[in-house]
């Protein structure tokens, strides 16, 4: 039976930055012997961090799944928003002027002005409501007649007929006078008004403020008054 002899531990161990030196004693077999040194590079340990990371992203992305779909980043464009009808029913647009306010009587014309394609005909009084700032009648009665006014003349109803363009008016006059507290005041927000009685309204916004007196009177519906074009030549100057 051969003499075996076992190496025994190493007896030295240098370390240095990145370098781990281990001394070897005497080889195995007997006979044999000399110092052999063999120096052995170890990475430092944030090196194999990342190496260790790099492999672990390659194996990763061979493996992942799709990636989800980016959302599109132009925005839909929103519908716009429902406007009224620039000519409402039934073909007529009507819109009131400034007040006029002198000693509390009070008096505006409201115009009605054919938006449409076709001859508009009316006849006589406008149908006319007083309406508050929620839009619902006031007892405030719609008398026909100028009375209040003497400088204005109510023609009666007569037929008229609008083309295209064309527009007629109403003048409407009250006035701010309170007798009696105690019966309340009765100021409206707005005016529901229409070509006749029947036919489709709209709301004009303008204070009337009527006071304690409970009505507003009218005239019929006339052509628009028209201011004189003086000649040229003849302005000031």
């Amino acid at each position: 039976m051969k003499d075996v002899r076992t190496a025994p531990v190493p007896s030295a161990v240098r370390q240095g930055p990145g370098l781990r030196a281990v001394r070897q004693g005497p080889g195995l077999r007997a006979g044999r012997r000399g110092p052999a040194l063999r120096t052995v590079r170890v990475a430092p340990a944030p090196a194999l961090a990342l190496a260790a990371a790099a492999v672990l992203g390659a194996l990763g992305t061979g493996c992942s799944a799709d990636p989800a779909p980016k959302p599109d980043a132009k925005p839909h464009p929103t519908p716009p928003a429902a406007t009224a009808s620039a000519c409402p029913e039934p073909g007529v647009l009507i819109k009131g002027s400034r007040v006029d306010a002198a000693m509390g009587l009070r008096s505006m014309a409201v115009r009605m002005t054919n938006c449409g394609k076709r001859p508009f005909k009316v006849n006589g009084y406008p149908h006319l409501r007083v309406l508050d700032d929620k839009r619902e009648p006031l007892k405030v009665r719609a008398v026909k007649g100028a009375q209040a006014a003497s400088d204005i003349k109510d023609p009666g109803p007569r037929p008229l007929t609008l083309r295209p363009g064309e527009a007629a008016e109403t003048i409407l006059v009250w006035r701010n006078t309170v007798t009696d507290v105690s019966r309340g005041i009765n100021n409206g927000a707005f005016l529901e008004v229409a070509p006749a009685e029947g036919q489709p309204v709209q709301h004009v916004r303008e204070l009337i403020d009527v006071g304690t007196t409970g009505k507003v009177e009218m005239t019929a519906w006339k052509q628009p008054a028209t201011v004189p074009v003086a000649p040229a030549g003849t302005g000031a100057g």
